[in-house]
């Protein structure tokens, strides 16, 4: 199935999956919390604003050090790929936004404000970050493989847990909302990490690294790529104050 197909069909289905997860929300918070969407931070502020712009960017820019840098040392420069038209990315961008809306609205939205109500941010963010990654077991199909789960459990839970304690620090959907969309826009979209939707802006020249880093190096290199990101903004969002916006 070529890849165009794959991301119309996933789009058409995460447009449903957002009305219905809408609906569920709207209930979710007027039976279990007495409140509604104003809760979730969604009325745009200056601050909300500036959150929603530097959660974009600092991932793009990240990723972006990351990848050039790592390119640069094993000698196998990105390139734009050739005849990449503006109608795929803007299908490409379509995709990461109603995905990381889909994900948000389930994980960082009225169910991860009850449970902050409820039983506090400590616990509700490190339940949110649990659930997100099994969630990520069965959306990528990852069953089967125990070092492939634990890979996948230990990343997308750390990043789980970076964006859900970013809405219970901030009180808006909109930073968590941000980060996780500048990460995915980066290593779907800038740099084609994703087989579902196929290559896109940027890919590696040759198939292999021409030259191999050193044990020391490559270690570093992966424990940047696994958790550079989630360890970085962590530092940051801690330092944010509680109910700000």
């Amino acid at each position: 199935m070529y890849p165009n197909l794959i991301i119309s069909q996933l789009n058409y289905l995460h447009m449903i999956g957002i009305l219905v997860e809408l609906v569920l929300s709207y209930l979710i918070l007027k039976y279990f919390a007495g409140d509604n969407f104003a809760v979730l931070g969604l009325k745009l502020t200056k601050y909300r604003l500036l959150l929603l712009v530097l959660g974009v960017l600092w991932p793009v820019v990240f990723y972006s050090v990351f990848e050039f840098s790592v390119a640069a040392l094993v000698h196998n420069p990105y390139h734009l790929k050739a005849n990449y038209t503006p109608t795929a990315f803007i299908d490409a961008l379509l995709y990461v936004f109603r995905a990381v809306v889909f994900e948000e609205l389930i994980f960082r939205g009225a169910i991860l404000y009850v449970l902050i109500k409820k039983l506090g941010y400590q616990k509700a963010v490190l339940i949110s970050s649990i659930a997100f990654g099994i969630y990520h077991w069965f959306s990528w199909n990852a069953f089967g493989n125990p070092g492939q789960m634990a890979i996948i459990f230990f990343t997308t839970a750390s990043g789980g847990y970076l964006f859900a304690l970013a809405f219970a620090k901030s009180r808006t959907m909109y930073l968590p909302a941000a980060l996780h969309f500048g990460a995915n826009f980066s290593t779907m979209i800038l740099f084609s990490k994703d087989k579902a939707i196929g290559t896109q802006l940027f890919v590696k020249s040759f198939a292999v690294d021409p030259v191999v880093p050193t044990v020391l190096i490559s270690m570093s290199v992966l424990i940047v790529h696994y958790i550079g990101f989630q360890v970085f903004s962590y530092l940051v969002i801690r330092k944010l104050p509680s109910c700000a916006g």
